[in-house]
């Protein structure tokens, strides 16, 4: 049974900046790293166990899309998986799981 997939503001607003980005490098491309994260999001949402913990309380866990420097930084809770953020990989490593939640 798939997990329900919520997904924070925060995470939302990450998708929408590397969709525009994107989208000026060439109209069309915006649309190709959206596919890739609802792919993702499925198979997370299929088998979110399957991703191993990246903090010591082990309640998060991160997954990096084959195609875009994107990390998913979500936890389960029951049959939940919550999307915390959307990380670009090359960039502000310090704020890899959004600051406070760690």
């Amino acid at each position: 049974m798939a997990h329900k997939i919520i997904i924070s503001p925060a995470a939302y607003f990450d998708q929408y900046e590397a969709y525009e980005w994107y989208e000026k490098q060439l109209a069309g491309l915006g649309e190709e790293p959206l596919k890739e994260l609802e792919f993702a999001y499925n198979k997370i949402a299929e088998h979110p166990e399957y991703i191993g913990f990246i903090d010591a309380r082990k309640e998060l866990r991160d997954y990096l899309l084959p195609r875009f420097p994107f990390l998913i930084v979500y936890r389960v809770v029951a049959n939940t998986v919550q999307i915390i953020t959307l990380h670009h990989a090359k960039k502000n490593p310090s704020k890899k799981y959004g600051g406070s939640i760690l």
